[in-house]
């Protein structure tokens, strides 16, 4: 029971944040939480705990509603003065940034110019016009976040210059690599942007659709694999220039701190952010003697940081990328150590044992979110374990090539080659990706109860396990009172 406590505790938050949003109780659900937390520990039990984390998830969510005199005064909006919250985004059209609006006391989504330059903390005054985000599924996403809704500025006229801060500099960071990719190939720019960057907004909506088709649509959405990565990379060169494994892990932390800021803070690179801090700092212990190694459990580490994610954000609990990124995580730390711990890979040879468990890793992600993909795009990949067998690795050179390129892009005499040499990486990739989708079979279509229904087979399967380890009882060993029994 103690090895669930904390995934108990991450899953019941969770499932209160959802229902919180369906119906919100405010402070009757804090009410009940204490009262449930005070029984736990009355009588010490673990359930009575999820209870309460459980009214702690629908406790917090406020009902997301829009005042009444904003619903006449946003629609006829066509100027507005506010703060720039976020990290801008650049898509192939315009450039996209939340701004606070200070007389209205709103967030607002805007789009300006694709040359616009502007950064978080600075005042900005918008001309332009509001509407109402379409479909009613992504409204409802924006009001979750706090945003009331999108302003499409034609004009931007920046109030201040100099706003300080910690994402400041990490868009001036974000816009200067943007800039050094501009003289690649634009198809080739808008690949790299999104697997370093995120910025999936430069790819056609084609391309990500061939993405999702292929099996391989998480790789543009930065999580930890590309954090794993890029400290896999570090963790080699590290380890060629002799570096204890205890000092490597206190230089990675905080480059990967670096990268999840420069990567936009997203939910799933938070998650192997603090997934990555909690190995360093149990890896430190360890080599001092203050722990056992058999204490380290991966499973605690990630219930650890979903329920770190979902007090800091609420809304993600029922964001789409918190879902994909954490089952797939959990889908991975329950069902690989079944693959390493076979036989049948014991008596692979040494160079088969990287392609199977790449291979393994990625069948262990794609089942975890089978349901969650069915559900969400209305189809399941069924080339996306070879998909990834392909990507993966590719993937990895991409990103190392990008990142080792950055410096040369700034050297105008290297400018060319450089960008020649990452656009006939990025290219073929691109390519396979648009192949991989096209292959016959490639599109499975299911219904929209496609996650019920696996669901159900889950459960009828632990139905009949549990029925079948019921059957073998009575022919196993007999129980220890029994074999001092004569005959």
């Amino acid at each position: 029971m103690g090895r669930a406590l904390l995934p108990g505790i991450a899953a019941a938050l969770g499932f209160g944040l959802a229902f919180g949003h369906v119906q919100p109780l405010g402070p009757p659900a804090l009410a009940a939480s204490a009262f449930f937390l005070g029984l736990a520990l009355w009588r010490k039990a673990v359930p009575l705990l999820w209870l309460s984390a459980l009214f702690v998830g629908m406790a917090l969510i406020q009902p997301a509603s829009t005042p009444r005199h904003l619903v006449f005064q946003l629609p006829r909006l066509v100027e507005c003065t506010g703060v720039v919250t976020d990290l801008p985004e650049p898509t192939a059209k315009r450039l996209s940034f939340v701004v606070h609006v200070e007389n209205l006391g709103v967030r607002l989504l805007a789009y300006g110019p694709p040359d616009l330059s502007v950064f978080p903390g600075q005042r900005v005054r918008l001309a332009g016009r509001y509407s109402e985000p379409e479909p009613l599924g992504y409204r409802e996403y924006l009001r979750r976040r706090g945003i009331q809704g999108l302003f499409w500025a034609d004009q931007v006229e920046v109030l201040e210059e100099s706003p300080k801060g910690l994402f400041f500099w990490t868009a001036k960071a974000r816009e200067k690599i943007h800039l050094l990719f501009s003289g690649l190939p634009e198809r080739s720019r808008a690949l790299l942007s999104a697997l370093l960057l995120g910025s999936r907004g430069l790819l056609s909506s084609e391309e990500k659709e061939a993405f999702r088709q292929a099996g391989v649509a998480h790789l543009l959405a930065l999580s930890g694999l590309h954090v794993g990565i890029l400290a896999a990379g570090g963790w080699i060169l590290l380890g060629l220039l002799r570096i204890p494994k205890a000092w490597r892990y206190v230089l990675l932390a905080p480059l990967v701190g670096l990268y999840v800021l420069l990567g936009g803070l997203r939910v799933s690179l938070l998650r192997a952010a603090l997934m990555f801090g909690v190995l360093a700092i149990f890896w430190l212990l360890w080599e001092r003697g203050w722990v056992a190694r058999r204490w380290l459990d991966p499973l605690q580490g990630l219930s650890f940081a979903a329920i770190l994610v979902l007090l800091l954000w609420p809304w993600s609990a029922l964001d789409a990328a918190f879902q994909l990124s954490f089952s797939a995580t959990a889908g991975i730390v329950l069902l690989f150590p079944c693959w390493t711990g076979s036989a049948f890979r014991r008596r692979l040879p040494r160079f088969l044992r990287y392609p199977t468990d790449l291979l393994a890793v990625s069948a262990c992600a794609q089942l975890a979110v089978l349901p969650l993909l069915g559900s969400t795009f209305g189809y399941v990949a069924p080339y996306g374990l070879l998909a990834n067998l392909v990507l993966i690795p590719w993937t990895t050179v991409l990103l190392w090539a990008s990142i080792l390129g950055l410096p040369l892009l700034t050297v105008p005499a290297l400018r060319f080659g450089i960008g020649a040499a990452l656009g006939a990486l990025a290219e073929p990739y691109l390519w396979t990706v648009r192949a991989l989708g096209n292959l016959p079979g490639a599109v499975f279509p299911v219904s929209e109860r496609f996650g019920l229904w696996c669901l159900l087979a889950l459960w009828a399967f632990l139905m009949l396990r549990a029925a079948q380890e019921e059957l073998r009882a009575p022919f196993g060993p007999w129980p220890e009172p029994h074999r001092a029994w004569p005959g």
